[in-house]
C-alpha cells in the first residue's frame, strides 16, 4: 500500500511507514499527499515516538553487535576507524569556526588521526562573524529564532578572541564530536528518518552509534581506571605531541589555576557522554512538540 502521508510504497503487511514512520491505522482520515514531501501541513503532523517491536529489534541488534565487535581485539581495531572519523571530523570543524585552517586525516605512523591545522586566520573568523550576522539580519523579525543565534555567537565570540580558549575548544571539539555523531545517529535509527533503505541502514545506524559510544566511554573510563593506559597517553604522539585531553588540562592549569590533571577531564568527559543519548531519546519521545518547535525557530518572521 502505498503511505498516505508521503506517498512511499510500503511492504506488504507493514503497520508504518519506512520513509516518515506513520503508523497506518492511525492515517485514515489524511488526504492524499501534497506535491512538497516536507510541506509545513505535514511537519506538523509529526508523531510522538514509541519504543515498538522495530524498534526494540533495531536497537538490539545495534547494541549486541557493538559488543560483540568489540570484544575482538581485531575487529576492535577495524572499526575505530569510524570513532577516528568522527573525532577528526570535530576537529576540522571546530579549526575552521576558530579560524584555523583544518585538514583531517588518519595517522599512519602513530595510530589514530590527527587534524593539521595551521595558524589562526583573522579573515576567517570574520567570515564566520559575517555568517552569524546574515542569520540574524535573515531571522530579524523571529526574536526566539534571533535570541539563540545571539548566545551561540557570544559563546563563539567568547572562545574566538582568545589563543587558549581557541586551543580549548579545538583540543575538546574530537572528542565531544564522537559522542555528539554517536547520539545524532541513535536518534535517526529510533526515529527512522533521514535514510534512503531504512531496513539496512537503521540496525547499522544503531549498530555503529553503540559502537562509537562504548569505545569512547571506555577509552574515558580507562585513563582514570588504567595506570598502565594513562602512561601511555601521557607519552603522546611519538613522545612530542600531547593528546587532546593532556592540552585541555593544561592549559586550565596554567590559564585558571584548576589542575584536573588527564584523570579530572576524563571524567568530565564521561558526564558529559550521557548527555547526546538522553537529549536523543527525549527528542524522540517528543518529536510532535519538538517538530513544532524547530518549525517557528525556521519560520523569519514568527
Amino acid at each position: 500500500m502505498d503511505c498516505p502521508k508521503c506517498g512511499h510504497t510500503a511492504a506488504f503487511g507493514a503497520l508504518e511507514c519506512e520513509r516518515c514512520g506513520v503508523i497506518f491505522s492511525k492515517a485514515s482520515h489524511w488526504r492524499t499527499p501534497m506535491p512538497r514531501p516536507y510541506a509545513i501541513d505535514d511537519e506538523e503532523r509529526v508523531e510522538d515516538g514509541r519504543i515498538g517491536p522495530s524498534e526494540l529489534k533495531i536497537m538490539g541488534f545495534g547494541l549486541l553487535a557493538a559488543i560483540g565487535v568489540y570484544a575482538l581485539p581485531f575487529t576492535r581495531f577495524v572499526f575505530s576507524a569510524v570513532v577516528t572519523l568522527f573525532h577528526e571530523f570535530g576537529h576540522a570543524v571546530a579549526g575552521w569556526l576558530l579560524g584555523y585552517p583544518s585538514i583531517p586525516a588518519f595517522d599512519f605512523v602513530y595510530g589514530g588521526g590527527m587534524t593539521h591545522h595551521g595558524a589562526f586566520r583573522l579573515s576567517i573568523a570574520v567570515a564566520v562573524a559575517c555568517g552569524f550576522a546574515y542569520l540574524g539580519w535573515l531571522f530579524r523579525e523571529n526574536r526566539k529564532a534571533l535570541a539563540i543565534i545571539v548566545v551561540i555567537f557570544l559563546v563563539w565570540l567568547f572562545f574566538v578572541t582568545s589563543e587558549w580558549r581557541r586551543e580549548i575548544a579545538f583540543a575538546s571539539a574530537g572528542h565531544l564530536a564522537e559522542f555528539i555523531l554517536a547520539g545524532i545517529l541513535f536518534y535517526k535509527s529510533l526515529a527512522g528518518v533521514g535514510w534512503r533503505a531504512p531496513d539496512f541502514e537503521r540496525p547499522l545506524g544503531a549498530f555503529v552509534a553503540f559502537f562509537v559510544q562504548i569505545h569512547s566511554t571506555l577509552f574515558a573510563w580507562r585513563l582514570f581506571h588504567d595506570q598502565e593506559f594513562l602512561e601511555w597517553y601521557r607519552q603522546g604522539k611519538g613522545g612530542a605531541l600531547m593528546n587532546d585531553l593532556e592540552v585541555v588540562a593544561l592549559e586550565l592549569q596554567i590559564r585558571l589555576g584548576f589542575n584536573p590533571q588527564i584523570e579530572g577531564v576524563a571524567k568530565m568527559l564521561i558526564v558529559f557522554s550521557v548527555l547526546p543519548t538522553i537529549i536523543a531519546l527525549v527528542w524522540y519521545f517528543e518529536r510532535a512538540r519538538w517538530h513544532r518547535v524547530l518549525r517557528a525557530l525556521r519560520t523569519a518572521d514568527a
